[in-house]
Order: C-alpha cells, then structure tokens, then sequence
C-alpha cells in the first residue's frame, strides 16, 4: 500500500472516530435531555394536598367543619350546603412539587412552628381555644368526636398527625387560611384535645395549667380555596 492510500486510510478511520465520539456525545446529551424533561413532567403531575392527612369530619358521628370570618370571634351558623362547600374548598389548596421548587420550597412536610433558637413554640389551653383569626386569614375549625374518657385522652378515639418525629393527637384542629397570592405559601394548624384544654381548676376558673399545644405549619397554595372560602361566608351572611 502506498503512503498516499497509508494516510488516506489514517484519515478515514481519525474521522471515523472522530464522528463516533460525537455520536456518543450526541446520546448522552439527548439522552440527559429526555430524563430531565421526563423528571419535570413527573414533578409537574405529582401534586401535593396539605390537609392529606387531615381526616375530614364524619357527618355519621355528627362531627362539622366550624367557619369563622376574617377577624371573626365567633363561628358563623352553617346549614349542610355550606358545609358541603367548606369541605371541597379545603381540598383546593394542593400545588405541584415542581411550582414549589421553582420557587425553593423543599419540605412539604408537617412542621412545628419554632422560634429562632429551633426551640418549639407553646401555647397555653388558654390561647389555643382563644385562637382566632386576623383581618387577612379565615378559619376552619374542624370539629371531631370526643376523644377523652373520664377526663383522660383516649389515643383510639383521637385523631393524629405525624410532626417532626411526634404524634400529636387531637379532636379539634383550627386551620388559619390567608391567601398566597398564587404562590406555595404556608397554613398554620393548631390540634388540640377539646376536654382537656377547656377542663377548669376547682372553682377558680384558671385553664388546665398542664395543658400545652405547639402549632404546626405546611406549605399550601391557598388562593382559591381563601376565595371560596369568601364566598361562603358572604353567602351565609345573606340567608
């Protein structure tokens, strides 16, 4: 073979690595492309529901949703309709993982709201049955079945959350909803055992002194549900 056909050869067989090379590149780089758009859609569809683990209350056992107004004091007077439409508007608060991390909100999980030494803020029974909401937030108090017997919590009866770790039970659960402006804000929750935090002392009328309740907050998009919320409390404002 001559050294002219030698260096054609050698050139051939250079361009034909060369093109493999790129093909392979090629791959990697449509194939990483096709698993990053595979991997947002996945985000996108997978929706997260804040109140998930939230039983809803059983008409069956006479359990309601109570619906206070923005700076209400007390619960306003529902009939079975507004009920009805409290319970799908609480279920429209849900948002896709992906709308949270665009905007970099990692956890979805129940958190107990903490101060700035990390250390969990309590409530007295005092200040969570007094708890009520601002001129910007609704609240929903959600009303179970008794879960004491004898003065003393039934865990069988009550409802619970998982929170950091914890169990916390429960048979009532006030939830302040403000509106997040389209965007994966927060709700704050507050469980709490009925009986026990209204159980007076003797005769003094001092709150069970013992009795301590730490909120909880979850990420949430509460724009249309604060909207319809809105619209029932206006609707039961004009019957």
């Amino acid at each position: 073979m001559s050294k002219k056909k030698k260096k054609e050869r050698s050139v051939s067989e250079a361009v034909k690595a060369s093109n493999k090379k790129a093909n392979i590149i090629v791959a990697v780089i449509v194939g990483i492309t096709a698993l990053i758009l595979i991997t947002i859609a996945v985000m996108c569809s997978v929706r997260v529901d804040p109140l998930d683990g939230v039983a809803k209350p059983d008409e069956k056992k006479s359990e309601y949703y109570e619906l206070y107004d923005v700076n209400g004091t007390a619960p306003l007077v529902t009939t079975a309709a507004a009920q009805s439409k409290i319970r799908t508007a609480l279920g429209g608060m849900d948002f896709s993982i992906m709308n949270a991390i665009l905007q970099w909100n990692w956890d979805y999980s129940y958190n107990f709201v903490r101060n700035s030494d990390d250390k969990k803020i309590t409530l007295t029974a005092e200040e969570v049955t007094s708890k009520l909401p601002s001129a910007k937030e609704y609240m929903v108090e959600y009303v179970y079945e008794n879960a004491t017997v004898n003065g003393a919590l039934d865990k069988a009866k009550a409802h619970s959350l998982k929170v950091d770790g914890e169990t916390v039970y429960f048979d009532r659960l006030k939830v302040l909803i403000g509106d997040t402006d389209n965007s994966v804000g927060e709700i704050y929750l507050y469980p709490y055992v009925y009986e026990l935090a209204t159980n007076k002392v003797a005769d003094d009328g001092i709150p069970y002194e013992t009795y301590r309740v730490t909120p909880i907050k979850v990420r949430a998009n509460t724009t249309e549900t604060y909207k319809a919320l809105g619209e029932v409390v206006s609707s039961l404002k004009t019957d």
